[in-house]
């Protein structure tokens, strides 16, 4: 065998196993903060995220940091991030997560109307690049049908699908 036929066959093989050795993930990353709480008690805000943090966790397209993680670096930065989480806050954490996007938000209640809302914060460049928002009528028990709606918001603006 010739040495450019022999090296074609090993730059197939090689770019081979490439492929098959790539991982199933992007190699962007997502912190979620907890959602401060407006209106309704405050554990709503963490729950919520929770919600958010599980369906965007479903998606090959990133890695979603783990809450511990975004509390641990918070703790270890005395930041806090209990809820009430501003975007200069959140992209600090997301730099020492090595996270591209932040998201952070809110759950808003008035009468038994719920209103999630959220940001999709830069970490690069500091800047809240999309909103998203949807509601609940149904109260509480609304919220975390709303949750997975506005994850699928958020799914279908990073992805296009």
């Amino acid at each position: 065998m010739s040495s450019v036929r022999r090296l074609l066959v090993i730059l197939a093989a090689v770019l081979a196993l490439a492929a098959v050795g790539a991982p199933a993930r992007a190699e962007m990353t997502l912190a979620v903060t907890d959602f401060r709480a407006v209106g309704c008690p405050f554990f709503l805000g963490g729950a919520v995220a929770e919600q958010l943090r599980g369906r965007l966790s479903e998606e090959p397209h990133w890695t979603v940091v783990e809450s511990s993680q975004v509390a641990a670096v918070a703790a270890e930065q005395r930041l806090n991030l209990s809820g009430l989480v501003d975007d200069a806050t959140a992209v600090k954490v997301g730099r020492h997560l090595g996270a591209r996007y932040v998201l952070v938000g809110s759950v808003n209640a008035a009468g038994g109307l719920y209103t999630l809302s959220a940001r999709l914060v830069d970490v690069e460049s500091a800047v809240a690049l999309v909103g998203f928002e949807t509601t609940s009528a149904d109260g509480q028990e609304g919220l975390f049908e709303a949750a997975r709606l506005l994850a699928d918001q958020i799914v279908l603006e990073l992805t296009g699908s």
